[in-house]
């Protein structure tokens, strides 16, 4: 309402009152007469006159001025709505826009290339090229929901998919993505989602939709790391009498995850429930497993619930499938990195034992620096030394410094070492450089503590790990070291060097340097790493 008309109203009401007080004044009024005969007055004075007529203008205002005020106030915020809201509307809407990626490194194979049709297909509604790909049995399976049968329904079904999801913007993320689970490329819908294909002679036969984490072993599990390892985990298993949830109701095993090595069901699965100790605590994992009676391998992993046990969780898993070679390099580290010489467990020391500690470290370094024959010499009036972290600030590690013959102190080493042309210099300059990772360190240090793998068995040693298939990795050659060293001129070397470790805070590395070498000197150096295993322990110092 137009608070004008209010404060007309309010006028119009106002005179209207003061001209009747007027009209009433001029009546006789025995208290007025009785009034002005007691103070002595025989005619009303003219201010008398005035204040009387404009008195009740001045009555009326007070309880007036507040309703006014409220719909002063009133219109004032519907009219702010109101043009706040044709504002919104005239201003242009920021569009959700479609985030479409590709992970690096993917294998060039039919899987990856029937992912990205997926992702492609699924975004701009193209579905052509997609239903080529198709057989005409396929399956989309569509975990613990149902199953669609035959192309014309799958595609369908995927058709409709895109309308309820990505063109209504629910779902404005996918990526192709490697499963290492079943090493192959598979599709990430979001965060929470993955889309994997069964392939034969060329054509999709399965497509399975189901939650990202769906194993549950450890926390950084899911379906893009291993599978759990048949033979390491067949001691937990028994066979399955009866399917059921945390909430005791049936779980039927159709509408699950087939094997999507050989394309068997679901239900013809071999099915065990898994007691399994989870071995950051004292509790035990209660699950369901599935194992394929031809490939012989894990295909699905289900956590159902976790029970508090006393029974002894220090299980002897069965010897690795992995074999205990190892090369000259493994020897060679292991001999230097041996936690016989080097025995600190924890991620941080005690400042008591620092006295103690430097010289055992001091000792260990001196042997390491020392080997027989040793590939990498020190310039002359140079020597190593090693300090022991500070107790100072947020965290330190033990650092390895070269010392002049004055006494004069730096970390930067490198340009005060000759390094021969060979393969085991290499290894050597390496270890060195990666040293302090095995050495003491205090608090926000411990992040930078590793544990390498320079025998295949090491994983065994590594807890997340411990139930994990990695025949994936031991064939691509991605867990022993590895170094290469190329020729590039008459004095001028490449060397390669690739190296695994487990780290609590960024899981399984494989970490690969470049170092290039002109007369022995090391001119530069450049570093990658592969996240093999991601994991999280979920601790912060």
């Amino acid at each position: 309402m137009n608070y004008w008309i209010i404060i007309s109203i309010y006028w119009v009401v106002a005179v209207a009152a003061t001209y009747c007080i007027r009209a009433y004044n001029h009546k006789k009024n025995h208290y007025k007469i009785a009034a002005f005969k007691a103070l002595g007055i025989t005619k009303t004075p003219s201010l008398w006159k005035r204040i009387g007529t404009h008195a009740s203008i001045i009555l009326l205002v007070p309880p007036l001025m507040p309703v006014i005020i409220v719909v002063f106030l009133i219109d004032k915020c519907l009219k702010h709505n109101k043009m706040k809201k044709r504002m919104k509307k005239e201003e242009p809407q920021e569009e959700k826009k479609y985030s479409a990626k590709m992970e690096e490194n993917l294998p060039d194979d039919i899987y990856t290339e029937a992912s990205k049709t997926m992702m492609y297909s699924l975004i701009f509604g193209t579905f052509e090229e997609f239903e080529e790909m198709l057989d005409d049995a396929v399956e989309t399976v569509l975990y613990r929901y149902k199953t669609v049968r035959g192309k014309a329904d799958v595609r369908s079904y995927w058709w409709d998919w895109r309308k309820r999801f990505v063109l209504t913007k629910k779902v404005t993320s996918l990526e192709v993505v490697m499963s290492r689970y079943y090493s192959h490329a598979c599709v990430k819908v979001e965060s929470d989602q993955l889309i994997m294909f069964g392939i034969e002679d060329g054509k999709i036969t399965k497509i399975v939709s189901l939650p990202l984490r769906l194993t549950s072993v450890y926390s950084n599990d899911n379906m893009l790391n291993y599978p759990l390892e048949y033979v390491r985990i067949k001691q937990f298993l028994t066979p399955l009498e009866e399917s059921l949830d945390k909430d005791e109701n049936p779980m039927p095993l159709t509408d699950r995850v087939p094997c999507l090595h050989c394309g068997m069901e679901s239900q013809d699965l071999r099915w065990y429930s898994i007691r399994i100790p989870d071995w950051f605590s004292d509790r035990w994992q209660i699950g369901q497993v599935s194992v394929c009676p031809e490939c012989g391998r894990v295909v699905e992993y289900k956590e159902v619930k976790t029970v508090e046990s006393e029974d002894d969780k220090n299980v002897p898993i069965e010897s690795s499938m992995y074999s205990d070679r190892g090369n000259a390099f493994s020897e060679y580290a292991e001999k230097m990195y041996s936690k016989d010489k080097i025995d600190f467990l924890g991620n941080t020391m005690d400042e008591e034992v620092v006295p103690e500690l430097r010289e055992v470290v001091r000792k260990a370094f001196a042997d390491f620096l020392i080997p027989e024959p040793s590939e990498i010499k020190v310039d002359e009036g140079f020597r190593f030394d090693v300090v022991m972290p500070s107790f100072e600030g947020s965290g330190d590690i033990t650092h390895i410094e070269i010392v002049d013959e004055g006494g004069n102190a730096t970390d930067d080493y490198v340009q005060h070492i000759m390094v021969n042309p060979t393969e085991m210099a290499v290894w050597q300059l390496y270890l060195l450089e990666n040293y302090y990772t095995v050495l003491p360190t205090v608090w926000h240090g411990g992040y930078n503590r590793c544990e390498y793998i320079f025998k295949e068995t090491d994983v065994d040693d590594i807890v997340p790990l411990k139930f994990h298939d990695l025949t994936e990795l031991v064939e691509q050659k991605k867990l022993m070291p590895f170094v290469e060293v190329c020729k590039d001129g008459d004095s001028r070397y490449t060397a390669i060097v690739n190296c695994t470790y487990w780290n609590n805070w960024q899981g399984l590395v494989r970490e690969h340097v470049t170092y290039k070498l002109d007369n022995g000197r090391i001119v530069s150096k450049e570093s990658s790493k592969e996240v093999l295993y991601q994991f999280h322990c979920g601790m912060w110092f």
